[in-house]
């Protein structure tokens, strides 16, 4: 029986690429199409996690969020082949960026659903990033209604981050439940589906982008598409629960 329904933050409730790509598009004079932003932003994200993840780890390589950006930046330019990055140019991306994100909300329904859920199951966040970052996001989507900080479980908390499955043995420790009483709502495969499945949870892939699973072995027990679908899997959950 589920007892505990865990979500993941960024992309999941609440867009994601839109500040970035907002911001991108304002700050470089680039011709970037549809796929190749897509393809742009999702590098960012995973170098902002990994460096991120490091310099939490290792306390001689504490860096600014300014430094964390031109990594990103940089790392991004130079993959995907585009002009060279002035430092300037980084930190007028990172101000537009948070300027953009002040203006994040959650999916269409998801505060009906979080109403309802919070009255069923236990409920609780996994996401990967700094507190610093990650709560004042929290605190921006209004998740605070439904969420205690004893909830919330970031990569710096764990000093670890997904795809390690230990922050999820984490929250079954913090909720005293067993991974098979709970469920993991997240966007991407390899950094939420993968680590929980093997963690022994069920899972919810929030599968916006159309991805593909590169591994058969491990499948997601539910795949939904857009925010409705979303909205309406978790409602029937809820309804299964006396």
């Amino acid at each position: 029986m589920i007892k505990a329904i865990v979500f993941d933050v960024d992309d999941t409730l609440y867009d994601q690429q839109q500040p970035f790509e907002k911001a991108f598009r304002q700050v470089f004079d680039l011709t970037v199409s549809a796929d190749e932003m897509d393809q742009i932003f999702s590098n960012y994200i995973r170098q902002e996690q990994l460096v991120v993840a490091k310099s939490n780890s290792d306390s001689d390589m504490k860096l600014s969020k300014e430094e964390i950006n031109f990594h990103c930046l940089h790392h991004t330019f130079k993959k995907f082949g585009l002009p060279g990055l002035a430092q300037s140019a980084a930190t007028d991306f990172l101000s537009a960026f948070e300027e953009f994100s002040n203006g994040i909300q959650l999916f269409d329904g998801l505060t009906t659903v979080f109403n309802t859920l919070v009255t069923k199951f236990k409920l609780g966040i996994i996401t990967n990033g700094s507190n610093e970052i990650q709560l004042a996001k929290i605190m921006k989507l209004k998740l605070h209604h439904w969420f205690t900080r004893e909830q919330i479980i970031t990569s710096e908390d764990a000093k670890a981050k997904k795809p390690d499955p230990m922050i999820f043995t984490l929250m079954n420790r913090k909720f005293n439940l067993r991974g098979n009483e709970m469920i993991y709502v997240g966007s991407s495969y390899f950094d939420d589906i993968v680590p929980a499945k093997k963690a022994g949870w069920q899972t919810v892939w929030y599968n916006n982008h159309n991805s593909t699973i590169s591994d058969p072995n491990i499948i997601p027990d539910q795949t939904v598409r857009n925010p409705a679908e979303l909205r309406d899997l978790l409602l029937d959950l809820a309804a299964q629960v006396d």
